[in-house]
């Protein structure tokens, strides 16, 4: 049973996703010198962390989950209040990519003609906002004209936003610069220092490095706990995380939905499919955590990787019919973005890929899914295989009733998630040999996908 391996107790699992994840194989050639970088930031953040590490008096903001918003709020009339209020809305939450430029402007105006009426914790949502966007000669420029004209000064708080993450690749000279700078002037970190630098940092093993220090120097892992989730799930199983949950006060009865389906993703690592289906399927109906479109992009993610397609579609029947929530579109749409493009080409790819771009096109709610840059690869992988006439738009009679044959078909056993193809019916076999790239050979391989996997 599925709920006699949930109440394993801790100390008989042998290894912990932390010290697994910590011991990841040194990066390739190209990427040593960011592991070597990575390893210079850890070594100079713990030589300005006292122990313990105080906490910050401003609490931590991480850019790149800001929530979204249509419309930019208007224009108040300026005092103390409102500009402070203005300045937040402007800065915490995520608008159209075209009012980047707009906004800017804005927050420059507000700091030049009313700089005293800020608060520092303004002042640090705008040096944030504009390290985030990539303009830090604009961020500099905001906190000189902060030390000229109110009693702020550059310390701690600031440096760490300026540590943050970004959204360009991360580099790590500017970082480890700053963190030398703080390090010959006394300067401390606080425990934000280390939130916005775990981050930052793009290995996971150095990630996870630094996380494993933070009780060390006395620092909560709470506000970076989803951060690591979100990390840990990509490659660790079950028990590895649902440790790291119940060593930060969550389990099975107060987790919520993204917890759950991170879990769920555990789960799959190990290839156990049907017991990630029992635990999303009894917390769902026990009311605990609710499944959603993220939940079934776990199981498709997981088919895809596998090159199962037949399986995405079977699952898709099961997830609508046991939940009652649309997901063909959500298939359709990692079909195309995650698959279709990059798989070995099999005889009925135009078929199958004209059909999943009707689903989307021809769905008012969802159109707006694919973007040019989708169909600009699927006409690049088309003519690389000598078509040179396709037109994934073009969607033929015969397109729509091979998708509607494969519908019909990819139903699995009732109450049943087969683990091998063979124990599917017949008609359910011939189907997905149609819909499946062959596997390859020796001849198939490229000689770099040798080297990247030895």
């Amino acid at each position: 049973m599925f709920y006699r391996l949930l109440a394993v107790p801790a100390r008989y699992r042998r290894f912990s996703a932390l010290s697994r994840l910590r011991n990841e194989a040194l990066p390739l050639t190209s990427e040593s010198q960011q592991y070597d970088q990575e390893y210079r930031v850890i070594e100079l953040l713990k030589s300005i962390s006292p122990k313990p590490v105080p906490k910050s008096e401003f609490p931590y903001k991480e850019a790149a989950n800001r929530s979204k918003r249509s419309l930019l709020p208007r224009v108040p009339e300026l005092n103390k209040q409102t500009v402070n209020n203005y300045v937040h809305e402007l800065t915490n939450y995520t608008y159209a990519p075209g009012t980047h430029k707009l906004i800017r402007e804005l927050l420059t105006q507000i700091v030049d003609s009313t700089p005293e009426l800020l608060s520092k914790q303004s002042y640090l949502d705008i040096v944030q906002d504009l390290h985030f966007y990539l303009d830090d000669p604009a961020a500099e420029q905001t906190m000189d004209r902060m030390e000229e004209s109110t009693a702020f000064k550059r310390d701690i708080d600031f440096h760490n936003v300026m540590l943050a993450f970004s959204v360009a690749k991360t580099t790590y000279d500017d970082k480890i610069e700053r963190l030398q700078k703080l390090k010959e002037q006394g300067v401390g970190a606080n425990a934000n220092t280390w939130y916005y630098l775990f981050r930052a940092l793009r290995t996971n093993s150095k990630r996870f490095e630094l996380l494993e220090l933070m009780p060390e120097y006395g620092i909560d892992q709470e506000p970076v706990f989803r951060s690591a989730v979100h990390s840990m799930s990509r490659t660790c199983g079950y028990d590895e995380l649902i440790e790291f949950y119940e060593r930060n006060g969550y389990n099975l009865d107060n987790i919520d939905t993204y917890l759950m389906n991170k879990l769920c993703r555990a789960c799959l690592n190990e290839d156990n499919v049907y017991e990630a289906f029992e635990l999303v399927h009894g917390m769902h109906m026990s009311n605990r955590a609710l499944v959603n479109l993220g939940t079934f992009s776990a199981f498709n993610t997981y088919f895809l990787n596998r090159n199962e397609i037949y399986n995405c579609v079977a699952f898709c029947h099961k997830f609508q019919h046991q939940f009652k929530m649309k997901a063909s579109h959500i298939l359709a749409y990692e079909l195309i973005d995650k698959y279709l493009t990059k798989c070995t080409y099999f005889e009925h790819w135009p078929q199958l890929t004209r059909y999943m771009v009707h689903i989307l096109t021809h769905n008012t709610a969802h159109k707006n899914f694919l973007q040019g840059r989708h169909f600009k690869l699927l006409a690049n992988y088309a003519r690389i295989h000598g078509l040179q006439d396709f037109v994934c738009r073009a969607v033929e009679p015969e397109d729509l009733a091979f998708g509607q044959e494969m519908w019909k078909k990819l139903h699995w056993p009732r109450k049943m998630i087969p683990s091998s193809l063979d124990q599917n019916s017949k008609e359910f076999i011939e189907m997905a040999k149609l819909i499946s790239p062959p596997l390859e050979t020796d001849m198939d391989l490229n000689p770099s996908d040798i080297l990247k996997s030895s």
